[in-house]
């Protein structure tokens, strides 16, 4: 089948959360994996991430239904670790 092509949510209406939180790289750099902060909506199927709330098309987006979430706060070592929690799915990429 056809794979859906991401498009900003206009819908406020379908939006469950939004905001910022910081997703950490796949690539790691010298100086470990970094964090970057991104625009993040919430809808009752996807999980969409945009450079900023300004921009009009998604940096990412996948669809929910199999993913979890679960606490990990053992990926930082700073302040924001009890805040820190990863997005899995078997057989998927995981987010954290």
């Amino acid at each position: 089948g056809l794979e859906e092509i991401p498009r900003p949510v206009q819908d406020s209406r379908n939006i469950l959360k939004q905001g910022y939180l910081e997703k950490r790289s796949r690539e790691p750099s010298f100086f470990g994996s970094e964090w970057h902060k991104r625009w993040c909506v919430l809808t009752q199927r996807n999980f969409f991430y945009y450079a900023n709330e300004k921009s009009k098309q998604p940096k990412g987006s996948f669809p929910i239904e199999r993913y979890q979430a679960r606490l990990a706060s053992q990926l930082r070592k700073d302040s924001r670790k009890k805040c820190c929690f990863e997005l899995l799915c078997p057989g998927k990429r995981s987010y954290e």
